[in-house]
C-alpha cells in the first residue's frame, strides 16, 4: 500500500512543476531566445524584360529591419507582393525565401520574387457605346512597363458624335522617390445641360488643348500628396442652344487659363484575383484662374470607396460629394448609372454607389465573368437652391464583367442602368474601364 501511495505522488510531480512554472514562463517569455530574420538579398526571376533595378526602386526592400517572428517577415512579403499584383501587369507573381546564415538567433534569408509577364504592348481598337456620347470609335495604344522600367504609355484616339479626344499619358516615370505622370489632351466637345424638368436648354461646342505634370509625394505607407500644374486653352466656341437665361459668354472662356490640381489620398486597396480588397479615401481641390473673365474658379471633390472581400460575398461601396465655386460641374450625372450625364448640372452634389459582385464563371488561364448587380443614389443642386425630396435621383441595374487572364491590365464591362424614378430613362454603357 505504501508503495503504491509513493507512485502516484511521485506521478504527481511533473504535472503540478508545470502547473507552477507557467505564470513564470508567460512573465519572462521575453527574455526566452528567439529567432529574428533580416533580409539578405532579394533574386528576381522574369520571364519577360522587366529590369531588377525597376523593381528595387518601386518595392525598396529594407535591408536593415530585423524581424521578430516567421509571421512578421512573411507579413511584409505579402505586403511587397501586393504592390507588383495591384499593378495587373503580371499573369502571376510568386515570392519564396531560403535561410543562408544563422548566427546568435539572427538568420539572414535570401528572397526569390518570380515573375510571369503579360502583353505590355496591346493596340486595341475601340468600338464601344455609351448613351451619352453614341458609338464610340477609335484606338487605345497602350504600352505597359516601357522596356521593363515599370512606366506605361498610353495614347487614346477615339470619335463620336458629341465628343472625340486624343489623350497621350507618360506614367510611373520616376524622379528619386517619386513618381511623376504627363499629360497632354486635345478635346472636341459638344455640351449638353438640361432644366428642373429634364429638357435640354443648352447645346454648344468648343475646342479644348491642355497639358499637366502631377508628382506624386509618398507621407506613409498608404498616404500621399499628388501635386498638378496644369495649362488648359479652351476655344473656337459655337453656340447652338441657349435657353438657360444666362448670356453665352457665362459658358465661355478664352486665351490660357492657368491651374493647380492637388489631391490627398488614402490607398490601401490591394487585387483579390479579380476582386477588390481595402479602403480608399481622397479629397481634391483644382483653382484656375479664368484670364478672359479676370476671375478664380474652384473646385473640391471628396471620394470614399470601401471593397470587402470574402469567399461567400462582396461588397463595392462609393460615396462622393463635390462642390463648385464661380462654376458649375457639367454632365454630373456622370457617377448615377441609369441618368443620362448631362441631365444633371450643377454647383453641389452627393452620390452614393453600391456593388455587389458576383463571379459566375471561371475558366482557368483563359477568363472570367463577373456579374455586378448595382444600385446608386444622389443628387446635385445649385448654389442657394434648398435640397428637395424630387432632386435624390435612384438608379438600379447590373453590370456583366469580363476579365481576360492574359490580360491583366485590361476588362470589358457591360453597365445596365435605370432610372428608378423615371423607367423610360435608362443608360447602356459598353467600356474597357470598371466604374469605380
Amino acid at each position: 500500500m505504501n508503495s503504491g501511495r509513493s507512485t502516484f505522488q511521485h506521478d504527481l510531480r511533473l504535472p503540478l512543476l508545470i502547473f507552477f512554472l507557467l505564470p513564470v514562463l508567460f512573465l519572462h517569455g521575453e527574455d526566452l531566445p528567439v529567432n529574428n530574420f533580416r533580409i539578405e538579398k532579394v533574386i528576381y526571376e522574369s520571364d519577360g524584360n522587366t529590369s531588377s533595378n525597376a523593381l528595387e526602386k518601386v518595392l525598396i526592400w529594407d535591408y536593415e529591419h530585423v524581424f521578430k517572428s516567421t509571421y512578421e517577415l512573411n507579413a511584409y512579403i505579402q505586403k511587397q507582393k501586393n504592390i507588383l499584383v495591384n499593378k495587373k501587369i503580371y499573369k502571376s507573381v510568386l515570392t519564396s525565401y531560403k535561410n543562408i546564415y544563422e548566427d546568435n538567433f539572427l538568420t539572414t534569408v535570401e528572397i526569390t520574387v518570380s515573375l510571369v509577364e503579360s502583353w505590355t504592348l496591346l493596340p486595341l481598337p475601340i468600338y464601344k457605346y455609351d448613351d451619352n456620347l453614341g458609338m464610340i470609335m477609335g484606338l487605345n495604344m497602350d504600352y505597359k512597363n516601357v522596356g521593363g522600367s515599370l512606366t506605361d504609355f498610353t495614347t487614346i484616339f477615339y470619335y463620336s458624335e458629341v465628343k472625340s479626344e486624343i489623350t497621350s499619358d507618360w506614367m510611373n516615370v520616376r524622379a528619386g522617390p517619386y513618381l511623376m505622370d504627363f499629360r497632354f489632351n486635345q478635346l472636341w466637345e459638344t455640351v449638353k445641360a438640361a432644366d428642373d424638368d429634364g429638357d435640354t436648354n443648352l447645346i454648344y461646342d468648343y475646342i479644348q488643348s491642355t497639358l499637366r505634370v502631377s508628382m506624386k509625394f509618398p507621407i506613409t505607407e498608404h498616404l500621399s500628396y499628388y501635386t498638378r500644374p496644369i495649362l488648359r486653352w479652351p476655344y473656337n466656341y459655337e453656340f447652338e442652344y441657349n435657353d438657360t437665361g444666362h448670356d453665352d459668354d457665362y459658358f465661355s472662356s478664352s486665351g490660357l487659363i492657368p491651374a493647380y490640381n492637388h489631391m490627398v489620398e488614402w490607398d490601401d486597396v490591394n487585387w483579390i484575383g479579380n476582386l477588390r480588397q481595402g479602403l480608399d479615401a481622397s479629397i481634391e481641390n483644382q483653382i484656375e484662374y479664368d484670364v478672359n473673365d479676370n476671375k478664380i474658379n474652384l473646385w473640391i471633390d471628396g471620394m470614399f470607396k470601401s471593397y470587402i472581400y470574402t469567399p461567400f460575398f462582396n461588397y463595392s461601396s462609393r460615396i462622393s460629394s463635390f462642390y463648385y465655386y464661380n462654376d458649375f460641374k457639367r454632365n454630373a450625372g456622370d457617377r448615377l448609372r441609369g441618368i443620362l450625364d448631362y441631365k444633371l448640372s450643377g454647383h453641389i452634389g452627393a452620390f452614393w454607389n453600391q456593388s455587389f459582385p458576383i463571379n459566375i464563371v471561371t475558366i482557368k488561364k483563359v477568363t472570367a465573368l463577373q456579374l455586378v448587380p448595382f444600385v446608386d443614389m444622389g443628387f446635385v443642386i445649385s448654389t442657394g437652391e434648398n435640397l428637395r425630396s424630387e432632386d435624390i435621383q435612384y438608379t438600379s441595374g447590373l453590370s456583366l464583367i469580363l476579365f481576360p487572364v492574359f490580360l491583366p491590365s485590361f476588362s470589358l464591362s457591360f453597365d445596365y442602368g435605370i432610372n428608378l424614378r423615371d423607367f423610360s430613362e435608362r443608360e447602356l454603357r459598353i467600356d474597357s474601364i470598371l466604374y469605380f
